[in-house]
């Protein structure tokens, strides 16, 4: 599955560039009995693509599951990984399933009792963004907030595979 690119965010002197992207990345879960299926899981990525330092970088996060409420993941990518600074070049990445579960108060108890199939089928709107500034800015800049509507499914092919599909939603 290629990368989706939900587009760059230029500092006005475009010497700075902060890309969030989606991709797909193949894991593994691991089942009572310990049996392993192949879980294809979504991976949020901030990159800075220019050429100056970025400070100040704040990620954020919602998820929806459709027709459903609004949780705020602002605070699950700080708490996994706290971003002070990106230099030119470095990519941050995330993964969404675990972003999921700490926004949805409800949704771990559900995987606790079902495990992964407590998300098949969902659609889920994914929408990300980011402040960041440099280090000669006071005011931070802020990107356009990138949107994904996700879902986990079981694969065509095995019974112990899960797909991921997503499309990039416009506004």
């Amino acid at each position: 599955m290629p990368d989706i690119k939900a587009g760059q965010t230029q500092t006005k002197n475009e010497e700075s560039y902060l890309e969030i992207s989606l991709e797909a990345a193949p894991l593994k879960l691991e089942t009572s009995g310990g049996r392993e299926i192949t879980f294809i899981g979504a991976m949020l990525s901030m990159a800075n693509t220019g050429i100056a330092v970025l400070v100040g970088v704040v990620p954020h996060a919602t998820i929806a599951k459709e027709g459903g409420l609004i949780h705020n993941a602002t605070g699950a990518p700080s708490r996994s990984k706290i971003v002070e600074s990106m230099e030119p070049g470095e990519t941050v990445k995330w993964d969404v399933y675990d972003l999921l579960l700490v926004a949805h108060p409800s949704l771990v108890s559900k995987v606790y009792l079902w495990g992964y199939e407590a998300v098949l089928g969902w659609w889920l709107e994914f929408v990300a963004w980011a402040e960041y500034r440099t280090p000669d800015v006071a005011t931070p800049l802020q990107t356009p907030k990138h949107r994904w509507k996700l879902r986990w499914s079981p694969a065509k092919s095995q019974a112990d595979e899960i797909d991921l599909s997503w499309e990039v939603m416009k506004d």
